[in-house]
């Protein structure tokens, strides 16, 4: 069995591309987004990072795989915090203090995949108390 079949690698891998990517970002905004032109490749890595990581998750869920427990509901407050954290230093800092626009697609991206993630949640508990 390969070792990233495993969830727990997923999730491993998943947590330090997150954090990473987000000291990167943090750090570009501060620097007026001279390391700008690297955003996009790591947020490439990052969403295909996370995919694999929620795929692998809910797969493993509808096959009665999935043990653990390991809400991304702190993805969602970690970004959340992030984001607000940027603009309110955007709006404080004035001009050159820019939140990247690739920073809130990546957002975006976190908060469709925990929805998609929790409604097929929902689904599996319906499925699985109906029989």
């Amino acid at each position: 069995m390969s070792v990233f079949r495993d969830e727990k690698i997923w999730r491993w891998v998943t947590n330090l591309w997150t954090i990473a990517f987000v000291l990167f970002l943090i750090a570009d905004f501060f620097m007026k987004n001279g390391y700008d032109f690297l955003i996009a490749p790591f947020s490439v890595i990052y969403v295909g990072v996370l995919s694999i990581y929620a795929g692998t998750k809910e797969f493993g869920r509808w096959y009665d795989f999935h043990e653990s427990r390991h809400p991304g509901e702190w993805f969602v407050i970690g970004w959340t915090a992030v984001i607000l954290g940027l603009t309110v230093c955007s709006l404080v800092l004035g001009r050159g203090y820019v939140v990247s626009p690739e920073a809130v697609a990546d957002y975006i991206m976190v908060l469709s995949v925990f929805a998609l993630t929790q409604k097929s949640k929902q689904l599996h508990h319906k499925k699985r108390t109906r029989r």
